[in-house]
């Protein structure tokens, strides 16, 4: 009990964070309108903010490194896109009207699959994670909550969108039978190989206390950045410019994909603000092309004025987040469980 209120704050910060990054700093919603009480407390409390604190502690309890935080993050995914909001499966709402028929498979929308998945285990579970655990270093390797407690909420969470999405969700009502098991099928045998591939992953980069080299400190937003561009940006281009056929759009995503991951898992060590200033460079970039370059492309002024703002603020936190290294002369007392001799 006295660990979970020691563990309140960054709680609380992780369930507000996901959100706000995924659907606020993406462009996808208005900040006025996330922040009315009909739609902020649903979104940090069931939409997101539950099932992202649960896959937290797993990946802490598991002890993965960033790769299998990422990879359960794509549960997330399948969490939020396949069973609540329901964009995998056509003829319903993409969220991306670019993609509304591009590479449909049985009802299954292959090509935007393979794009928000990756997106949401980046975006609605890394970054918000790396940034908590930067903010509240003593609390970044321990469990936050009960291990029975983990487990009742990831059966709550879990049961009640399936519930939603097999009796209440729109997919239902537009697919036959077959099609319609079919697509359940696909999403939670996704969501168990994500779960799989996660506590196999090679457990790196390891996150570990202390200073980065003087010199590095930008070379992780320059990398989070360009991984951005490859992986998304490059995507959006082959999709809604390029207008690729649909194999080679899933060609050129699983090929940016490995890549990326096969560069990351080369790094075998890094630092609570070296990993949360590369996935601000993401952010950042996401912010400059996709909000506020489409804001100003499309004459749309709030959206150009929204992506501004989210410019400055993610690049004022990682200059925070860089001042704070460079300050971490030496380990700041958190210690990894795993550094730990065993007695």
């Amino acid at each position: 009990m006295n660990a979970l209120r020691q563990s309140r704050w960054p709680i609380l910060l992780l369930m507000v964070l996901s959100p706000l990054l995924a659907e606020v700093f993406s462009g996808s919603m208005p900040a006025t309108d996330f922040f009315q009480p009909g739609m902020f407390f649903p979104f940090t409390i069931f939409v997101y903010g539950l099932p992202i604190l649960v896959l937290r502690e797993v990946a802490t309890r598991a002890k993965t490194g960033l790769l299998g935080l990422w990879c359960l993050g794509m549960i997330y995914g399948l969490y939020n896109e396949g069973l609540i909001s329901e964009t995998l499966f056509h003829p319903l709402d993409p969220a991306n009207d670019a993609y509304g028929t591009l590479g449909v498979v049985a009802g299954l929308r292959i090509p935007w699959a393979l794009y928000i998945l990756p997106w949401h285990g980046l975006f609605s579970l890394l970054t918000p994670v790396l940034l908590t655990h930067l903010l509240f270093p003593r609390q970044a390797y321990s469990p936050w909550l009960p291990k029975r407690a983990t487990w009742m909420l990831a059966l709550i969470t879990g049961g009640l969108a399936v519930a939603r999405f097999v009796f209440w969700g729109e997919n239902r009502g537009v697919q036959d039978g077959a099609t319609f098991l079919l697509h359940l099928a696909a999403v939670l045998g996704a969501a168990l190989v994500a779960y799989v591939v996660a506590m196999r992953l090679p457990r790196v980069p390891r996150v570990q206390a202390g200073a980065d080299r003087p010199g590095a400190r930008w070379l992780p937003f320059a990398s989070g950045a360009g991984l951005y561009a490859i992986w998304f940006v490059g995507t959006e281009m082959l999709v809604s410019v390029v207008k690729a056929p649909w194999p080679v759009v899933v060609l050129y995503t699983s090929v940016a994909v490995v890549a990326g991951l096969w560069a990351v898992a080369r790094i075998a060590a890094t630092t609570w603000a070296a990993a949360a200033v590369f996935v601000l460079g993401a952010g950042t970039t996401q912010a400059a092309v996709i909000v506020l370059l489409i804001g100003l492309l499309t004459g749309d002024a709030f959206r150009a004025l929204s992506g501004v703002v989210f410019v400055a603020v993610y690049l004022v936190t990682v200059a925070l987040a860089i001042r704070r290294q460079s300050r971490a002369g030496q380990p700041d007392g958190t210690v990894d469980p795993r550094d730990q001799p065993r007695r």
